[in-house]
């Protein structure tokens, strides 16, 4: 099962670096689409903290991505914890995964992730938007309970205004200022799909981003923060991301 660590957390291991390695290139698995190459879109998919690229085909992820599209090409990204920590993760994805897909010319390039990696997925549209055209972020971190709480007090995503002033390290503040630009200020930006499950542990956060995306690109299921759940929700969201 995946366990999320939120990346403050993560940044105090750093010293700690040595037993978290993120090695260049990324290591992915690919599971090309069937039939004509052409118009195809690319699918790539993040772990949460525990898990693998390789758990996405034991979980029955890829089989269910070929059920929604057959003309999807799936990469599965063994992005592990250590490329949080190194704070890399998004130069190992453009330099790795994007850069050498460019010439098959995708029609849609959608990012996705589990918990930690559904982070790391908004994380690189936030850094990256013209990179993606869709991202389906699975039951993700999406900050720590002061950022939580300041955000309902201000009475949600809509009337909270984020400081002018945000520390380089102030992630969190400076995710929820680019969603809720993509959101409430309908700033151009790749769709984003959310999953979660209804008894999930970060699922305080979810229901604030919920209330401010279109109602078609969200999923909730019941269920934790395990793989039952999320199952469902690639089940559902697949096929809304394939209909664009």
């Amino acid at each position: 099962m995946s366990r999320t660590m939120p990346l403050a957390a993560l940044l105090c291991l750093s010293g700690c670096g040595l037993f978290f390695r993120a090695p260049a290139p990324i290591p992915w698995i690919s599971y090309p689409g069937a039939g004509d190459p052409s118009g195809r879109d690319l699918l790539l998919l993040l772990p949460g903290r525990g898990d693998r690229a390789q758990s996405f085909a034991d979980e029955g992820v890829v089989a269910i991505a070929r059920h929604a599209s057959a003309k999807l090409d799936v990469v599965a990204v063994d992005a592990t914890t250590g490329y949080y920590i190194h704070r890399n993760l998004c130069e190992r994805l453009m330099a790795d995964v994007i850069e050498p897909a460019r010439p098959r010319g995708y029609c849609g390039r959608c990012i996705s992730g589990i918990s930690q990696g559904g982070l790391g997925a908004l994380l690189f549209a936030q850094f990256h938007p013209q990179e993606v055209s869709d991202v389906i972020a699975i039951a993700p971190f999406l900050g720590d309970e002061d950022v939580l709480d300041e955000i309902e007090s201000a009475g949600g995503v809509t009337g909270w205004r984020p400081p002018s002033n945000l520390h380089p390290d102030d992630y969190q503040r400076a995710l929820w200022r680019w969603l809720r630009s993509c959101t409430v200020e309908r700033q151009p930006c790749p769709r984003i799909f959310l999953g979660f499950g209804a008894e999930d542990r970060f699922a305080r956060a979810h229901r604030l981003l919920a209330s401010v995306l279109p109602p078609g690109q969200v999923a909730v299921v019941p269920g934790g923060h395990t793989w039952d759940p999320w199952r469902q929700l690639y089940a559902a969201l697949l096929p809304r991301v394939a209909r664009k």
